[in-house]
Formats: structure tokens, C-alpha cells, sequence
């Protein structure tokens, strides 16, 4: 599976194939939290934009587990700049162990991504998903785990059952994982998927539900949500 093609999240395709590859997993915080390393132009031919790893994102690792293929699809949540330079006020030198002064610039300067996992699906033979689960997965990330762009299409295969229902089970564990930010992110989810549905499908009045819900569970823990 590439991980460098220009564009995959415009694709009309419900597959996860040739998907952007947007970071790489550095840390977690938790089973469910995982803090990804945006790649740029050092690490890449093609870095990520940055609409293309923005607040409520979609995005998948793709693993393998006792044969199975499978995505690991999760949100991005938070994000936070990382400058090593700052309040530096001269060039560093080398380590004691070097005996001469090595100017070599390596680009310290990063940004790092907040990932909550939604669920799993099942990678099938033609890289389209099936069987999805909100669950907690019963599987952990790995550092160095590659972190891609979740397509619109995979987006929304993952939230319908196989009547086409919007399925959303995961939005009260999300609430929790993404913290501060949990009913924000929730409804940045809701807004992709609303895009996602003719206007008066039924799916709209479940998402309406949802936001109604998220809403009051908001402005009952910290105040009214704004938008």
C-alpha cells in the first residue's frame, strides 16, 4: 500500500488504498490516545498540508493482526507546535564526547497531532472495509505506526450499517478521550458526516439526535458549546 500519493481524502472511493500518509505514531496517553508526529518535507516527497491534518480530521492505521487486515480508525482532537529552539539565544555545540564543532542542521521543529481511537473495521481483498466495530479496540498502536488520511467515503462506510444507518456508537467514549475538546471534535465528526447525506435522508435526523445529546451533555459539564 503507497503511503504518498498526492491526493486520496477528495476520492469518492470507499478505500483504503493509496491514502495520504499524514504522521507517524510517537506516544500514547492512553489505549485510546495516541499522539502522531506530522510529517514535513524532510520526511516525505509530498508533507501534509495543513487542512489535511486539521481539528476532526478522520484518520486510520493499517495493521495486520493474526493475518486479518485491519484499519484502527481514530479523530484528531488536538494538536500542539513543538520548537526545541525556543529561548535558545546561540547556536548549540556539540556533545563533550565530540572533539570538533558539527554545524548540521536538523529540523527540530514540529507539530504533533492528538489521535483518538474511534474503533476497528476489517480490510477487505479490494481495500474497501467491512464489519465495523465502535468498540474499544482490543489491539494497541505501535511507535513508528504509520498515520494516514481517512477518505470521506471510508468516513462514512465506517458509520453505516449494512441497511446504510448511521451508526456513531463510539461519541459518548469520544467525549471523554478528547477531554476538553471532546464535544467540539464530536461535532466537527457530525458536521463531515452531515455533508455526507442527502438532505432529508434519515440518517440527518439521527445526527441531529446526536447533536442535540452532545449539546446538552456539553453545556451541562462546562457551559454552552460554541461553534
Amino acid at each position: 500500500m503507497s503511503t504518498d500519493t498526492p491526493t486520496d481524502a477528495a476520492s469518492d472511493v470507499a478505500s483504503v488504498a493509496d491514502c495520504l500518509a499524514i504522521g507517524s505514531i510517537v506516544n500514547s496517553n492512553s489505549h485510546m490516545d495516541y499522539t502522531v508526529e506530522i510529517y514535513n518535507q524532510h520526511d516525505r516527497d509530498r508533507d501534509p498540508e495543513p487542512q489535511e491534518y486539521g481539528f476532526g480530521q478522520p484518520v486510520f492505521v493499517h495493521t495486520t493482526i493474526d493475518g486479518t487486515q485491519y484499519v484502527m480508525m481514530g479523530v484528531i482532537y488536538d494538536t500542539q507546535l513543538v520548537d526545541p529552539d525556543q529561548g535558545r539565544t546561540g547556536p548549540r555545540l556539540a556533545q563533550d564526547d565530540q572533539h570538533q564543532f558539527t554545524p548540521g542542521y536538523v529540523e527540530e521543529r514540529t507539530t504533533l497531532a492528538g489521535v483518538a481511537l474511534l474503533g476497528t473495521a476489517e480490510v477487505t481483498s479490494d481495500d474497501s472495509i467491512r464489519s465495523p466495530e465502535h468498540g474499544m479496540p482490543p489491539w494497541t498502536l505501535s511507535v513508528d505506526d504509520t498515520v494516514l488520511r481517512c477518505p470521506d467515503a471510508v468516513t462514512v462506510a465506517f458509520h453505516t450499517d449494512e441497511d446504510g444507518g448511521l451508526r456513531m456508537a463510539y461519541w459518548d467514549r469520544l467525549l471523554d478521550v478528547a477531554g476538553d475538546f471532546g464535544a467540539e471534535v464530536t461535532l466537527a465528526m457530525i458536521e463531515r458526516l452531515r455533508d455526507a447525506f442527502d438532505e432529508g435522508d434519515s440518517n440527518q435526523q439521527v445526527l441531529d439526535v446526536i447533536e442535540r445529546n452532545v449539546r446538552w451533555q456539553a453545556s451541562t459539564d462546562r457551559g454552552v458549546v460554541r461553534r
